[in-house]
């Protein structure tokens, strides 16, 4: 092995120090002056070595000097490298402050936006308990006694009454914020590992860049360290962590630009919800419908919980609470319901199949029920072609507004349902209604025309069609609070149900066929595979 020489004692010759170095390095063995460096058994030797030990191929020898000047140029090119790398690193660091910064300030105004909306809920809440009470003391003030005591009864009831509205709204945005909440932590959580990431990277860096110092100073550290070191630093160039980090921070800013709070009213009700981000669904729930529904199908919703499915060999009609998950029968029996849609907190529109009609008027295939499922109201259409069997769809639109046609006719009436009145015709040109009809936020309508589905405007103008020919048994259901459309659609060479795949179901697979995926006000999914409803909640992932 080589090392420094002994210090010189009195008599013995000094040796020459090497070319271009300030110290001596012997060879252990022979005392001898390092020469040599063998690159098979990569050890520098001294003249002795050569010749004794290492004389014999395949033994390659290099004369010292060389390796040591080579080995100085390899370590001095890395530096450019080592130090634009550098430079990348705290580039990053800029740019993950500044990611950071702006995903919190988005993700505040979100949470402002909310408690904003929330607040001005809550105060006309409040504004609405005081003309209430004062509407109750007017009244109150002519009888005094018996007034002033149903007085105190109804202010109880109504203080009760708006305290759980209160709490209602609360709650609901008690929940968003909590939604945005877990949208904010993962993000500061996925930035906080990419902050790890980067700094680990420019602590190794900074490590290389210190070793590579000391080993300089002494050439038989140098020698022996620099090719571990040069592999280290080769490794370190080529693992790109800093082009990883840097787009995996545009794909978060990217994701966090898309979140927004999305509100509306829908069936007479206020909803508000974190949307905008494309995100993954996740079932939440199966709820298994009773088989005294007898050949079940999903019909549409009567609120945020609430789904109505027709059993279509009873023609009995049932509500099932996703919730409770309890099925409860709301018709009993000769009903053919086609669609319904909440018209307010109070009362249901529903359409209808009729296989008796006869007269130019279609009665009894439009009709409002209140909650408790009593008639309400009939309403008249007219009645266009011959057909003994009529089939009417219905919708809700944003000005609470029925919009209704009959099946293979190219008319949509918009009806008052305050009084039954027709209030506008819409005519398609040379299309027909062969399904569900759907009112968009914006005003347009989606229309079921055959296998596809036509969006038009409330001059009957085509706006777009939307149609895929892999669809099989398409049904298509609007969010009403962002106007997105939900497809599914029967996958025959797959056998499964998209959007969403849905368990093999035992009972009647056309039943299944033709059974939307609903979409609720509060932004899940409800797809039905014959058997269960299943609940689908989207959530934000990085």
């Amino acid at each position: 092995m080589a090392s420094k020489f002994p210090t010189k004692k009195s008599g013995e010759v000094d040796f020459r120090k090497r070319k271009g170095h300030d110290m001596t390095w012997s060879c252990d063995k022979h005392g001898e002056p390092i020469k040599f460096y063998c690159k098979k058994h990569k050890i520098p030797i001294c003249h002795p070595c050569a010749t004794k030990d290492h004389s014999q191929k395949p033994c390659d020898l290099d004369d010292i000097e060389d390796v040591i000047f080579e080995r100085r140029r390899q370590l001095d090119e890395k530096r450019p490298k080592i130090q634009e790398l550098q430079e990348q690193m705290k580039a990053l660091i800029t740019k993950i402050k500044t990611t950071s910064t702006s995903g919190s300030t988005h993700l505040q105004t979100i949470n402002n936006n909310i408690q904003a909306s929330y607040h001005d809920k809550i105060k006309s809440v409040g504004e609405k308990e005081n003309r209430m009470i004062r509407v109750i003391n007017e009244e109150a003030d002519e009888e005094i006694r018996l007034v002033n005591e149903k007085r105190g009864k109804r202010i109880k009831y109504c203080n009760t009454e708006r305290e759980n509205e209160r709490q209602i709204i609360k709650d609901k945005e008690a929940k968003i914020l909590s939604e945005a909440n877990t949208i904010s932590e993962s993000v500061s959580k996925k930035i906080k590992d990419l902050n790890n990431k980067n700094q680990h990277l420019i602590n190794t860096i900074t490590n290389i860049e210190s070793t590579i110092k000391r080993i300089s100073k002494h050439d038989e550290t140098l020698v022996n360290e620099a090719p571990h070191l040069l592999a280290s630093i080769d490794e370190n160039l080529s693992s790109n962590v800093h082009q990883d980090v840097s787009d995996c921070l545009d794909r978060i800013q990217s994701e966090v630009e898309r979140v927004k709070f999305v509100e509306g009213e829908v069936g007479g009700e206020y909803y508000g919800r974190i949307d905008g981000y494309i995100g993954k669904w996740e079932l939440v729930k199966s709820i298994h419908i009773p088989s005294v529904v007898n050949e079940s199908r999903v019909c549409g919703l009567v609120s945020d919980d609430e789904i109505c499915v027709r059993g279509v060999g009873n023609r009995d009609m049932y509500v099932t609470n996703i919730n409770t998950q309890h099925t409860e029968k709301v018709i009993d029996g000769g009903v053919w319901i086609t669609s319904c849609a909440p018209i307010d907190s109070n009362v249901i529109v529903c359409g209808k199949e009729r296989d008796d009609c006869t007269d130019d008027r279609l009665d009894g295939c439009i009709t409002l029920y209140d909650r408790q499922w009593k008639v309400f109201r009939d309403i008249s259409i007219p009645r266009n072609g011959c057909r003994f069997f009529c089939i009417v769809y219905v919708d809700v639109d944003r000005d609470g507004m029925i919009i209704a046609a009959q099946e293979d006719q190219s008319n949509i009436y918009v009806i008052n349902h305050a009084n039954g009145e027709i209030v506008d015709t819409i005519t398609m040109p040379g299309k027909k209604v062969w399904g569900e009809i759907q009112a968009l936020s914006s005003g347009d309508i989606v229309v079921k025309t055959g296998n596809q589905y036509t969006v038009i405007s409330r001059s009957g103008e085509e706006k777009a069609v939307i149609q895929c020919d892999e669809w099989d048994w398409p049904q298509c259901r609007v969010d009403k609070l962002t106007d997105t459309l939900y497809i599914a659609y029967w996958d025959r060479a797959r056998k499964v149900r998209r959007i969403v795949k849905y368990v093999k179901s035992e009972r009647s697979p056309f039943n299944m066929f033709i059974s939307p995926c609903l979409v609720t006000p509060s932004g899940n999914l409800v797809g039905f595979d014959g058997r269960k409803l299943h609940l689908y909640k989207k959530i934000f992932i990085l």
